[in-house]
């Protein structure tokens, strides 16, 4: 009698709490797992998580869906019940509508004969788009960092450098509790960050925010890790210090780092700082100055096709703050992050500072094979090479809710880059049966710097129609380089003996401002159509001057570089200007969300030549067709597909009418007349998931086509095997790919198997010695991957095996190169008595040698440590470990592009060992409030 009493006064208050509140709906569907059909007439309960008041109830239709409201935002508890079956209960945090997808019941029955399956049960769930992982499923050892923690989940891979792949895709961002940690390095939270600290893991493509924001999907996606932290790792603080040191044959080394991270509630603050001459945590910044070069395709020694921008101006890519194997490097970096939302999230600030230095000494040796109409010849490039860079980088966000329905986010960073670069090369070319064609002699010196600000400005408005969106926004950015260097080149050759001695000042500057506005409507229940115009500007200069020495020598405090040479000086003005509109229809039926349309561009392009006095403009009308399909094949099976065309303008540096001889050997000559690509690009995605079984599937295709592509026209004097070339507009390039990648874990056996495939066709249309060449680079790859693990955690071993085959070919010659690689891995851990743990990793590298490449360069890199545990958590760690036992470690990559193939070899980091002591410390507040201690400072 009470109960009912109850039960009525609280579905009375919640009537009443609704009317006045801002109602969000919740909805999903209720799936017997082990035979995949809906349950009808479960009970699906929704609680206050702080109380745990009855908040909303209502049963599941006849196909399992349900569909309820809430009366505002905030955490609340789903419980779904159905007799005969395990209650499934699971906490949400509610702020809009919101489809929690599948909710899987298992029967009792079931789960008392499959025990061992609860777990897996529980470890990995399939909500719309996102795979969430429980982390606490996935065992790792004590202290353990996030990066341990990823290379446990199935489908998830994280190469030597801290590089993470997703279900085959790269991981472009890594979230903490959703927002940026560190923005450009996410190599500082994976390898810092506590495994212990994260509740779940979640992958997913991001859509862009205002795809999330109206509902309306554009087809823009990015894929995505977030971190998700646990609720008491939010009241205290937490962090590691490592203070390392050895000895190798080279050189000492030293790897000092410590991160400090401080949580109240959703204030979080965080440190870093690294100090470390490894290599083994690198810059990560994926931003480069891409001053000088167009893109050009490439298939690297491990199978992966990648564009990449060669130089044209070493004075502008002299360091892009990376490290990536080449040469011993010095690497000091540090950062500050704050963040916090308050007043119920209606403010939420955030910030980021970093700051890195660089100094790498590399020796390269580069020797390449062009492939000419008819013929062949050979270039061979000694380089030495020390480069020093710096970078201070400050960014911040602050958005404010005006109210539940429209909010205000503003944007903002900047930075500013010096580097310096000195760089001595001693090159050669000859013929196929060894005579010289030429040989050069040269020393670059230079010393550049860059400042960059950018900003935008974001207002977003929901209406009470459901749908109904208003979007606006105002960006912008600001680029300013400076560079100074000197080049010296010895060049001797059939047409006699020439210097170069030449110093070269380039100041370049660029204004981007974008406006826009986007509108959408719902048509009906399941329709809605969004309207959008965009302004963009986008202002660009380069003032580039190529000084010789003057006659007369100069007096002092005079620069002996005196005259202007105007054979290899420009100063050049390039405006784009676009006007574009566009709409898009989507729809959203049950299993199905559906979207396409388009947007007509109207591009006008002003071309000033400053020095010459002349002006080119041309105007060009685009159309751009998108489309995107999501389909749920089941309840943990998706398939999505995306068509998106787009433009790519060319750098003012591919078409400022100059001649660039920094390197005498390859002269580079701009093009004014050229114009702008357009590519057409398809994907397809399939997921699935077995819950109970712990078998995943993942799948992607893709294929691009690429209209007016910029590609290189060169010309070679097969006399002297000097090359000048320009960027120009061809037809016909494209690229199209596959991946596969299916795993299970065999809980019975501790196991986890997986395994997969992917392949890469590409082709590139050049002009060499004005004939076309039509470059065709395939490659297929195969892995395997087997890990075990003791149930007491105190044995692991895994293994894995992959294989890659490339297949190059150019229609100007009738040889192909075809060559295999493989790389085989083996990693153990075992935990011995007294808190000691031993363990090793080998990585095999093999490389078939080819006609050209004949060269041994197989390596077998073994590693290996030896740790004590201390203290009652075991948080000090005391570790020997010796990398490259057997100095097998070679620096060496090989790859194809156009009609050259190029091997390059480099001294890198060999044998060393090293101590490190290692201190991971937490204080939290175990859900209640935390000691008045470090945490104080930022109440």
């Amino acid at each position: 009698m009470y109960t009912r009493i109850i039960i009525l006064i609280s579905l009375i208050t919640l009537s009443v709490t609704n009317a006045f509140a801002q109602p969000y709906t919740i909805k999903g569907n209720v799936t017997d797992t082990v035979t995949n059909s809906p349950l009808h007439y479960a009970s699906i309960t929704i609680l206050h998580a702080e109380d745990s008041v009855l908040e909303a109830f209502t049963r599941t239709r006849e196909d399992g869906t349900f569909q309820l409201q809430v009366s505002g935002k905030g955490q609340y508890i789903i419980m779904s019940v159905f007799p005969g079956f395990a209650e499934y209960v699971d906490k949400i945090d509610i702020n809009d509508n919101k489809d929690i997808g599948l909710v899987p019941m298992t029967s009792k029955t079931h789960l008392l004969q499959e025990f061992v399956y609860t777990d897996q049960y529980a470890a990995i769930k399939v909500k719309g788009d996102t795979v969430e992982y429980i982390a606490d499923s996935f065992k790792v050892k004590d202290n353990a960092t996030v990066e341990s923690l990823l290379k446990k989940l199935p489908g998830l891979q994280v190469d030597k450098d801290g590089n993470i792949q997703a279900h085959g895709q790269k991981v472009e961002k890594l979230l903490v509790d959703g927002e940026e940690f560190f923005t450009d390095d996410p190599a500082v939270v994976s390898k810092s960050l506590q495994a212990k600290a994260v509740d779940k893991v979640q992958v997913f493509d991001k859509k862009s925010d205002e795809a999330e924001f109206t509902g309306i999907d554009d087809g823009q996606t990015t894929r995505t890790v977030n971190l998700q932290l646990k609720d008491n790792m939010k009241r205290g603080y937490f962090g590691k210090v490592v203070a390392a040191g050895g000895k190798g044959e080279v050189q000492n080394y030293f790897e000092n780092q410590a991160m400090f991270n401080a949580f109240k509630g959703k204030r979080k603050l965080s440190a870093f700082g690294i100090v470390a001459n490894t290599g083994k945590i690198g810059l990560g910044w994926d931003e480069r100055d891409r001053f000088g070069g167009g893109n050009n395709t490439s298939v690297n020694d491990d199978g992966s096709v990648t564009t990449y921008y060669s130089s044209d101006d070493e004075l502008f890519d002299s360091w892009d703050g990376q490290y990536n194997g080449r040469g011993y490097p010095k690497a000091w970096t540090g950062g500050l992050h704050y963040s916090n939302k308050w007043n119920e999230d209606k403010h939420h600030l955030g910030g980021n500072y970093r700051y890195a230095k660089q100094n790498i000494e590399s020796i390269n040796n580069t020797l390449t094979q062009y492939i000419l109409p008819n013929s062949e010849y050979f270039q061979d490039i000694q380089q030495d090479e020390f480069k020093t860079g710096q970078r201070h980088k400050v960014d911040g966000l602050y958005e404010y809710k005006l109210d539940s329905l429209s909010d205000i986010k503003f944007n903002a960073s900047g930075d500013y880059t010096n580097s310096q670069n000195r760089s001595n090369y001693a090159q050669s070319s000859f013929e196929a049966d060894g005579d010289t064609l030429n040989t050069i002699d040269r020393q670059v010196r230079n010393e550049a710097t860059k400042k960059r600000f950018d900003g935008s400005l974001l207002y977003r408005k929901k209406f009470n129609k459901k749908r109904r969106t208003l979007t606006t926004s105002l960006s912008g950015q600001y680029v300013e380089s400076d560079a100074t260097g000197f080049t010296l080149s010895n060049i001797r050759s059939s047409l006699g003996d020439s210097t170069i001695d030449q110093q070269k000042k380039n100041m370049n500057e660029s204004l981007t401002l974008n406006g826009y506005a986007n509108y959408t409507e719902p048509l009906s229940d399941v329709m809605a159509i969004s309207v959008n115009y965009r302004l963009n500007v986008n202002n660009s200069t380069a003032n580039r001057n190529t000084f010789n020495k003057g006659i007369a020598p100069p007096t002092e405090g005079q620069d002996a570089y005196t005259e202007l040479d105007s054979t290899f000086s420009n100063n050049y003005a390039y405006n784009i200007v676009t006007h574009t509109g566009g709409t898009t229809l989507s729809f959203d039926y049950k299993d199905l969300d559906f979207s396409f349309g388009g947007a007509v561009g109207n591009t006008n392009f002003h071309q000033l030549d400053l020095m010459a006095d002349t002006t080119f403009d041309y105007n060009v009308i685009n159309f751009f067709p998108r489309a995107t399909l999501r389909y749920k094949i089941s309840k943990q099976t998706n398939v999505r597909f995306n068509y998106d065309g787009s433009t790519n303008q060319p750098t003012i540096q591919q078409i400022q009418p100059l001649r660039d001889n920094t390197d005498p050997s390859n002269i580079a000559i701009g093009n004014a007349g050229l114009t702008q690509e357009f590519r057409h690009s398809f994907r397809a995605n399939l997921h699935d998931y077995k819950v109970l079984s712990g078998r995943w599937i993942w799948m992607s295709v893709n294929y691009s086509l690429t209209d007016d592509a910029i590609t290189r026209s060169e010309t070679i004097d097969t006399s002297t095997g000097l090359r000048t070339y320009q960027y120009e507009n061809t037809d016909g390039n494209y690229s199209a790919g596959s991946y596969f990648g299916i795993g299970k874990r065999i809980v019975k056996l501790n196991m986890r198997v997986g395994g997969g495939g992917s392949f890469r066709l590409s082709r590139v249309n050049t002009i060499v010695n004005n004939v076309k060449n039509t470059s065709n680079f395939n490659s297929y790859s195969g892995r395997f991957n087997i890990g075990y693990d003791t149930k007491d955690e105190k044995f692991e071993v895994s293994f894995n095996s992959n294989f890659t085959y490339n297949d190059n070919s150019s229609s100007i010659s009738t040889q192909a190169t075809s060559y295999w690689t493989t790389e085989q891995g083996f990693e153990f851990e075992y935990e011995l008595p007294w808190k000691l743990e031993i363990g090793s990793d080998i990585n095999w590298f093999i490389r078939q040698r080819t006609e050209v490449f004949d060269r041994n360069n197989n390596v077998l890199k073994w590693n290996a440590h030896l740790s004590k545990k201390f203290l009652k958590n075991e948080e000090l760690e005391l570790r020997a470990s010796v990398f490259d036992i057997l100095n097998q470690n070679l620096g060496f990559n090989r790859f194809a592009a156009n009609n050259y193939i190029t091997e390059n070899s480099y001294n890198t980091i060999r044998r060393y060992g090293m101590i490190s002591l290692i201190w991971n410390f937490t204080k939290m507040g175990a859900g209640g409030e935390p000691e008045q201690d470090v945490t104080d400072f930022i109440n």
